[in-house]
């Protein structure tokens, strides 16, 4: 592995301003932490070291002193607090993920860190197991919910970016107790942070790969991805699938191909008994692609009526 310390200083800031033109603020954030975190990790792997609970803050530090990125002042009790300081490298994503990545290197077990105003919280990862995500439950009375039928499929005319009509409907839908699912272009936590009633499984529509506690869907995997979560997510838990994001999937697919895609998403949900809402804005897709769409779904009562650009 290339030595930080002798890395040029302006090399995490030449790979943000990269990704950012590239992709987005997110996806710059997601790999720059995520680069850290390997960083962290791998420091901690190649020098043996171990550490339980008790010694963590001891060897935290140490860690972090050998290394030349960063000192460390970490607090553990309740939960791991980390704040850095005399960083050589100005970057909190990259900090934030390298002291997940010596967390989790030291203890054996995967931990995120988490930014706050004064330090990280760094955290063990929640993330389940594929499998559990949609293990099949027990038998509940049929869920009705207000304007949409069980095997719809509706397209939203909604803003690209917050899709909020859209996310409101796909959480009015939880709260009436149908399972949800979501597939998104906004960041997990950030959609978390908007909508704090989500607690769907959420996978990210992006370009970077997934990790331990992000799931993500590239757009060129978009339609096996898609057709095999979905299945297995309708005939598990007949529940509502939201997909926020149509504008970036056409930047990279061809639209009769996404098209091709939905049909069959809306087929299973007719066939399972499930909900489908579709966010598409007019003005981002082109009127022919909105019109073609919009012949192909189902819409909420005085859609486009209460729609306003």
């Amino acid at each position: 592995m290339t030595d930080l310390v002798s890395m040029p200083k302006n090399i995490i800031p030449y790979l943000r301003t990269t990704i950012e033109q590239m992709g987005s603020d997110d996806e710059a954030n997601f790999a720059i932490y995520h680069l850290g975190f390997k960083w962290g990790k791998e420091t901690v792997e190649m020098s043996g070291e171990e550490s339980d609970i008790d010694e963590l803050k001891t060897k935290t530090v140490l860690t972090a002193i050998h290394s030349g990125i960063t000192n460390f002042d970490v607090d553990v009790d309740e939960k791991i607090k980390i704040s850095p300081y005399d960083a050589s490298i100005d970057d909190d994503y990259f900090l934030a993920g390298y002291a997940a990545g010596v967390v989790s290197g030291l203890l054996g077990e995967y931990h995120i860190a988490r930014i706050r105003e004064d330090d990280y919280e760094v955290v063990k990862s929640e993330k389940r197991a594929e499998a559990e995500l949609f293990k099949k439950e027990e038998e509940v009375g049929k869920v009705e919910v207000k304007n949409l039928e069980v095997g719809g499929a509706y397209l939203i005319a909604d803003r690209a970016k917050k899709a909020e009509r859209t996310f409101k409907t796909f959480i009015n839908a939880l709260e009436e107790g149908m399972p949800g699912l979501c597939f998104t272009r906004t960041f997990p936590s950030k959609l978390k942070e908007r909508y704090p009633d989500i607690d769907s499984p959420i996978f990210w529509l992006s370009t970077v790969d997934e990790t331990e506690e992000v799931r993500t869907i590239k757009p060129e995997s978009f339609h096996e991805e898609m057709i095999k979560i979905s299945k297995s997510f309708l005939e598990t838990k007949q529940g509502i699938i939201v997909l926020h994001g149509m504008e970036f999937l056409l930047s990279y697919l061809e639209f009769d191909d996404l098209l091709n895609t939905l049909q069959q998403i809306k087929d299973m949900t007719y066939e399972e008994g499930g909900i489908l809402l579709l966010a598409v804005d007019p003005e981002s897709v082109g009127e022919i692609e909105f019109n073609i769409s919009r012949d192909e779904f189902d819409k909420l009562k005085n859609e486009f009526e209460m729609f306003e650009l």
